[in-house]
């Protein structure tokens, strides 16, 4: 913060930092110069006794040492005349009488900076530039206000008039300077100023449109609109006063000119108000700011009157003005007292922008002769704010970072419960946007994988034995489902119910590699005295309904669908077969050679709930690396023998079954196939028996 405040006074004094006038006292309309150094001190402001001729031209004059004297820079409002005291209206020529050094060989300017009237300048009785027409009449009167340069003529002794008139402002007379320096300072100085006010406005300009993009980004961040009108307003103000740079861009009437002034700084304040209400709504009052927006709405509709009468409020507004910088300091301070985020340099930034707005309205008022920092002041201020405002975002970006990561914490926790594959294919991008009834028809293959006989497996175990054993078992399947592009639908109990959307070779190859994962897991059981476990695998294809199935106050994502139940079935069918994995014959014909494994046809079977029976086929790259060898060694002997027995020639099929069994003793669906042929052959002999 100290840092900050160091820049920020580095910076306003870098603003101000110009070569200073020295005043040089006029008495009785004149002043000496022939002894005074332009190299050392080039500025001299023209300062003291001018003469004063009211209601009279340059042309009319006539000197005597009875004239009036008014001590400028000063408005000629309330001068004591022998009829009363002047208004604001009227034309008057200021006379000073000038003697120049005998060596001084450069180039001499007048430079007379903007006034709120017009104004002639008359060197010897020469015009020589001005603002605007000034007259002795409404008729040939023309306002314009602007700052001008006037080369003077190589004479050591000048006579200075300036003809000044106004019949539209409140106040008449010189308020500003009247310069006298070399033409080449004049006009550096002079640019100086124009380039400074440009920089000023580019710097208002910028802020200003840059929290307005921001605040379309984030309409709720209102902070960010309050400090773009405010940017506004005093980049409308900086435009309109000082050297009017708008008037080098723009041809503007002196009455649209005028009353840009006005508006630009009866907001400036309510707006200034407005943001910091918008940043500490708990510590500034509501009502307090719609005092001022009030006022400033009243002080609005009056530049619709001609600019006498709303010229009036520039000495009454200035109360007001400073009126609001005290609350907006009131109520910053009460909110840096409670350690509000930001209270500390925004309160640093107030304090300097009422320094520079009361120096700028007693410097208009001609009561003191300064010159204009309050643009300087607000720069300093705004940028306080796009240090705020950065903070402020920088914090809130650690925030949406944190926050980010704890959605991302919760949604992968989440999809431990409902995969985010599940919701994919539900058209859900989040677990928020799901609803009780949303459904969608899929065609994928479903694996069922489930423990033989863990019911009296389990009976052994306590029941955190059970659990720490079924997590275990879990913790070896499931990733290698997820890794062949599946996705774990429920657990039921001991058995998985997995789904495969995409290739029906992905579900057969987790099959496999599950088989395989068991095998490891049963060698690590058998170095712990446990027993080995074996499962059995079903797999089908067809199609199926993912949808969200409940009530309003519990709902879970499910599949309904005949194929579920087919793969269930089919599972279980290993038990009859004593087999590891087991396929449909739809599932098969569907993957084709696609399949990538070996394979057996077994039988068609009935299942529980289907009219018809199904035909099944047995994935022999499920066993030991050894016995699937000999199966896939013998699987055209199997082939023959099959035929065989479903041509119900029971007598080769038995013979082809016997001698495979010699082949393969642990072959059980050879052995189921050979004891079926047995009992068909034993029924036969009873049958001719009976006959």
């Amino acid at each position: 913060m100290k840092k900050l405040i160091l820049i920020s006074l580095l910076f306003l004094v870098s603003c101000l930092s110009e070569e200073r006038n020295v005043n040089k006292e006029a008495k009785n309309g004149f002043i000496n110069l022939k002894n005074h150094s332009f190299p050392l001190e080039p500025f001299v402001a023209l300062t003291g006794e001018w003469k004063f001729y009211w209601n009279t031209s340059p042309e009319n004059i006539q000197e005597s040492n009875l004239d009036r004297i008014l001590n400028l820079p000063q408005h000629w409002n309330g001068y004591q005349m022998d009829y009363g005291k002047l208004s604001g209206f009227g034309h008057a020529t200021f006379r000073m009488h000038l003697e120049l050094p005998e060596d001084l060989q450069e180039t001499m300017a007048l430079t007379v900076h903007e006034q709120d009237t017009s104004y002639a300048i008359y060197i010897n009785g020469k015009y020589y530039g001005g603002s605007g027409i000034p007259a002795s009449n409404t008729i040939h009167f023309l306002p314009m206000v602007k700052s001008t340069i006037v080369v003077l003529p190589h004479n050591k002794n000048l006579t200075i008039d300036l003809y000044v008139a106004n019949y539209v402002h409140r106040k008449g007379g010189v308020w500003n300077d009247i310069v006298l320096s070399s033409y080449t300072k004049a006009e550096n100085r002079l640019t100086k100023h124009k380039i400074n006010e440009t920089i000023l406005s580019s710097i208002f300009a910028f802020v200003g449109i840059f929290f307005l993009v921001m605040y379309f980004y984030n309409r709720d961040g209102r902070q960010t609109l309050g400090i773009f009108l405010f940017s506004l307003a005093v980049l409308l103000r900086t435009i309109s006063t000082g050297e009017r740079i708008v008037l080098e861009f723009i041809d503007m009437p002196y009455w649209a000119l005028l009353r840009l002034e006005y508006v630009s700084w009866y907001w400036s304040a309510p707006l200034l108000y407005h943001y910091f209400y918008t940043i500490f709504p708990y510590d500034f009052s509501k009502k307090v700011g719609n005092v001022f927006y009030f006022l400033s709405a009243i002080l609005t509709l009056g530049l619709f009157l001609p600019p006498v009468y709303f010229t009036e409020t520039a000495s009454i507004y200035p109360i007001a003005f400073v009126l609001n910088g005290l609350f907006i300091l009131f109520y910053l301070f009460r909110a840096y007292q409670k350690s509000r985020m930001e209270a500390k340099p925004l309160l640093f930034g107030i304090g300097l922008i009422l320094i520079g707005a009361s120096n700028d309205v007693l410097h208009a008022q001609a009561v003191i002769h300064t010159t204009y920092i309050g643009p300087s002041t607000v720069v300093i201020f705004v940028f306080l704010q796009v240090f705020t405002f950065g903070r402020i975002v920088r914090q809130n970006i650690v925030k949406t970072l944190e926050f980010a990561e704890e959605q991302k914490q919760f949604s992968s926790s989440f999809s431990r419960f409902v995969p985010t594959e599940f919701l994919y294919h539900l058209g859900k991008n989040d677990i928020r946007q799901v609803d009780l009834g949303d459904q969608v028809q899929k065609r994928m293959t479903v694996l069922f994988a489930d423990i033989r006989s863990f019911t009296e497996f389990s009976e052994t175990l306590t029941p955190k034995e059970n659990f720490d054993f079924l997590n275990s078992y879990l913790q070896r399947v499931g990733p290698i489902i997820r890794h062949n592009n599946g996705f774990i639908d429920k657990f039921i109990g001991d058995a998985v119910m997995a789904l495969f959307p995409y290739n029906i070779s992905d579900a057969v190859k987790a099959a496999v590699e599950m088989q395989e994962a068991i095998r490891i897991y049963n060698s690590h059981r058998a170095n712990c005295g446990y027993i080995p476990i074996e499962v059995g695998i079903g797999i089908h294809t067809g199609n199926l309904t993912l949808g969200i199935l409940g009530e309003h106050k519990r709902m879970e994502g499910t599949v309904i669908s005949d194929a579920v139940n087919l793969a269930s079935r089919i599972e279980g069918i290993t038990k009859l077969f004593s087999s590891r994995i087991v396929i449909s014959a739809e599932t098969f014909i569907e993957a084709s050679d696609n399949l990538g494994f070996h394979y057996r046809l077994l039988d068609r079977v009935n299942i529980k709930g289907k009219t018809e029976s199904v035909f099944v086929v047995e994935v022999l790259d499920g066993y030991e690396p050894e016995k699937s060898k000999r199966l896939i060694a013998c699987k055209d002997d199997y082939t023959l023998a099959l035929d065989a027995y479903r041509r119900e020639d029971f007598e080769e099929a038995k013979e082809g079954f016997a001698s495979l069994l010699d082949k393969n003793p642990d072959d059980s669906v050879s052995r189921l196939f050979l004891e079926r042929c047995k009992d068909a052959l034993e029924k036969s002999k009873l049958e001719s028996g009976t006959s």
